[in-house]
């Protein structure tokens, strides 16, 4: 989730923000870099584990739209050595937002960029969001997307198709501090590929760290377990380093 204002000057409900940016505003846009590393559990004695890095900019009329790249580097589930797995583009776009609420869209494309078939879907992958984001009086945000995953027919021979959809409903609650930020992010996934469907609970523990190459700082631990008969893994853990605002 992403995004801000289509005016060109700076607008009354951003004012109020806090001065640090810690990326928990989905209607906030920012230029951002990062890399994290994530451990997942599958269960039977399986698991993988992934480098991501990543890097966003904003531009368009008061920067109400971003393009971000994220590229992987894993392991697969039998074969341990590392490779460079499915590369994604992002596009959002904030249709508009006020001191109250705010909604955008979310248009990702994951390529088939594995260097094996264990290391990516196999296919190009689609992936629209929308999202409303509600302002609470207290500080806190609470912001449901809906999520729509397809394949583009392109699939490998052998390869399932994909056809998921995501409800998501994200909530960051106004602490005390500025020390440290949480945020829960609990989803109910339907794949209509399998018929079968599951649910996860991702939170996220960020500690601001302050400035750094011109922008605000952070490290994050990102916990998440999943549940269900259907569900495709146990549980992961993802740790990562982010610089905002640059």
């Amino acid at each position: 989730m992403t995004a801000t204002v289509l005016a060109a000057t700076t607008p009354v409900w951003a004012q109020s923000q806090p001065e640090v940016n810690n990326g928990t505003n989905p209607t906030l846009l920012a230029t951002s870099a990062g890399i994290q590393y994530k451990y997942t559990d599958f269960g039977s004695g399986l698991s993988n584990d992934l480098f991501e890095a990543s890097f966003g900019v904003p531009f368009g009329q008061g920067k109400n739209k971003s393009l971000s790249v994220t590229v992987p580097y894993a392991s697969g589930l039998i074969d341990d050595s590392f490779g460079l797995g499915d590369v994604s583009l992002t596009f959002t776009h904030v249709l508009d937002v006020n001191a109250s609420r705010g909604y955008a869209y979310t248009a990702k494309l994951k390529f088939d960029t594995a260097d094996r078939p264990d290391l990516g879907s196999g296919q190009t992958v689609l992936e629209l969001s929308g999202f409303y984001a509600k302002f609470l009086r207290d500080g806190s945000i609470i912001a449901p997307a809906l999520v729509q995953t397809i394949g583009l027919g392109d699939e490998d021979p052998g390869r399932s198709k994909i056809n998921t959809t995501t409800f998501d409903f994200y909530y960051v609650p106004k602490l005390s501090t500025d020390k440290i930020f949480i945020t829960f992010d609990p989803a109910l996934i339907y794949d209509w590929e399998q018929d079968k469907g599951y649910a996860s609970l991702t939170t996220t523990f960020g500690f601001p760290t302050g400035k750094a190459f011109g922008g605000d700082s952070q490290i994050f631990i990102k916990p998440q377990i999943l549940a269900g008969a259907n569900r495709p893994a146990d549980w992961s853990l993802q740790v990562g380093y982010k610089v905002i605002g640059f």
